[in-house]
């Protein structure tokens, strides 16, 4: 499974450059197309509990950098 995401900027907030190194430390690729950036392997892997907690440590992350973000996952 892969877990997309997009991400909305915000002018108030950090410099895309900074959000950027801070989805890669937390294991995020940067895409190219219709979504920025792709989680594959072990967090990707269903809703498990590693799901869950990526999807904590990604909010927890980006608090109060100004991101709004969604995520998508396919098979």
């Amino acid at each position: 499974m892969k877990t997309y995401i997009k991400i909305q900027f915000s002018v108030d907030g950090e410099a895309p450059s900074k959000i950027i190194e801070i989805l890669e430390d937390l294991g995020w690729k940067l895409v190219v197309g219709e979504y920025d950036f792709v989680m594959e392997g072990a967090f990707a892997e269903g809703i498990g509990n590693s799901f869950k907690e990526m999807i904590d440590g990604l909010t927890k992350a980006l608090k109060g950098t100004g991101i709004r973000y969604s995520l998508y996952s396919f098979p």
